[in-house]
């Protein structure tokens, strides 16, 4: 497995596996139950997303895409 997102957003990481699944790859979101038992603490990095090392080029496009706004919705 490879590492491919590390970060604190919950609604984030879960919007990336979300992406990532659609395409077919197997995720595995870690440090999401870390979530509500962190209160006040300001932890930073605690969630991660890992695929298999074949997906990891894939997720990483998936990543940069979802960077540069490519799945943004419209004003619409």
């Amino acid at each position: 497995m490879i590492e491919v997102y590390r970060g604190s957003d919950y609604f984030e990481a879960q919007l990336l596996k979300g992406l990532m699944e659609q395409d077919g790859l197997q995720v595995f979101l870690h440090g999401a139950a870390l979530q509500g038992g962190l209160g006040e603490v300001p932890a930073l990095g605690h969630l991660s997303i890992a695929v298999n090392d074949a997906d990891g080029d894939l997720a990483g496009e998936i990543i940069r895409a979802y960077e540069r706004g490519d799945f943004s919705l419209g004003d619409d």
